[in-house]
């Protein structure tokens, strides 16, 4: 027997509340309203390396800065999104070794359609500045950005090693909340 529930337009589903789908895929015990929502953790680890090799470089790992590198930076685009979504915090996850000056910065970054291209720094959405030794699992909790046509949305990363630092960071892990 299936339980009919409602939803008022504020209501977030969570895995808790649904109980299975039917065979065409339908919510079974949910009667879904519009402007019902689910939040997501979506995860994102492709790197854009401006200068691979000398500067972050691809490792299986995810993206690392080697010693001695001075702002260096590279991006985690964040594909996947859909016009809608709305991206409410994220948290950057890797390794930092510091034996010297280290420093690690990330912002949530909007790239906006114009003649030329300009970039938004959204709001709150840095992380606070990593400066020592040990795992990386820092986050932004940004103001909430609502995904638009004409716009695209990056992780932008920012290093300076000293002599025997290095970060290595595996990826972005995204809490977006998905209109349903």
């Amino acid at each position: 027997m299936t339980r009919a529930t409602t939803l008022a337009t504020d209501d977030v589903i969570t895995a808790a509340f649904l109980n299975g789908t039917s065979e065409d895929g339908q919510i079974e015990g949910a009667d879904i309203k519009a402007g019902a929502a689910i939040s997501r953790v979506m995860l994102f680890n492709t790197f854009i390396c401006p200068a691979p090799g000398t500067d972050w470089t691809p490792q299986l790992e995810g993206c690392g800065l080697a010693a001695s590198k001075t702002t260096k930076k590279c991006w985690i685009p964040l594909s996947g999104l859909k016009v809608g979504d709305i991206i409410t915090t994220y948290n950057i996850v890797g390794d930092a070794t510091e034996a010297a000056a280290l420093t690690f910065d990330c912002k949530l970054v909007r790239v906006n359609k114009a003649d030329p291209l300009t970039t938004t720094d959204v709001t709150n959405g840095g992380i606070v500045q990593i400066t020592a030794d040990g795992n990386i699992d820092s986050a932004a909790n940004c103001d909430d950005e609502t995904v638009a046509t004409d716009k695209q949305y990056i992780l932008e990363l920012l290093g300076t090693t000293g002599v025997g630092d290095s970060i290595l960071i595996t990826g972005a892990e995204v809490t977006v909340t998905r209109l349903l």
